[in-house]
């Protein structure tokens, strides 16, 4: 009895939570440049139909808080060390073990993570391993930019060189052209929000094909 009451307790908590998170994504939907929240949005309109596994990252959360995650694979984790540079090999041979089995994967990667190792690139190419690479680019070691400058402030130094070191700017990377130096169908950057659905219509139906696409 006292589970059972628990569990209905959870329930209604995680219902809140996820009701709360629908609500906030809502914010800054129509921004440029696009909103993580949006970005995960519109992921999620066009996967949840499929046989899906997020094989890397999250989106500053958004993912884990707006997809409903019911199988044991849709979601491998995280490095356990936050190993920059992790996510993109990791992504890559969760896909090909996935590959098996027909299942959708889905990379979340982050820019400056994926320019540790991009040769990921081409493996997946090489071996015709799909994956959909959803590029989250900031032009930026985004996390530790926000923590210099937290530091900075509390200094009182000013957060004019916080970007020192973080920064993945002058000149900016196009990741596309990397993509496709390597075999990988890609296209953007997309900056309008309104674009985002039908380039990741297209990049799924590469990826259904058996092909990589970012």
């Amino acid at each position: 009895r006292l589970i059972g009451q628990r569990g209905v307790t959870h329930a209604e908590a995680g219902r809140v939570a996820r009701d709360r998170a629908r609500a906030e994504a809502t914010y800054a939907w129509d921004a440029t440049p696009i909103s993580t929240a949006r970005v995960a949005a519109e992921v999620w309109a066009q996967i949840q139909k499929e046989d899906w596994s997020l094989v890397n990252g999250a989106l500053s959360g958004w993912a884990t808080r707006l997809w409903n995650f019911e199988k044991y694979y849709q979601y491998i984790g995280v490095s356990g060390g936050s190993g920059i540079g992790y996510g993109a090999p990791a992504a890559v041979g969760a896909a090909l073990a996935n590959k098996k089995y027909g299942r959708l994967s889905i990379n979340l990667q982050n820019d400056g993570d994926l320019m540790y190792a991009p040769g990921v690139l081409w493996t997946a190419a090489h071996h015709r391993i799909p994956i959909l690479f959803v590029m989250n680019n900031n032009r930026a070691y985004h996390e530790e930019v926000m923590h210099m400058q937290r530091m900075a402030s509390r200094r009182e130094r000013g957060i004019d060189r916080a970007d020192i070191g973080s920064a993945i700017n002058d000149p900016s990377i196009d990741y596309v052209k990397l993509a496709q130096s390597m075999g990988v169908h890609a296209e953007g950057p997309i900056t309008n929000p309104i674009d985002l659905a039908p380039a990741i219509r297209r990049a799924i139906a590469t990826v259904k094909n058996g092909e990589p696409a970012l």
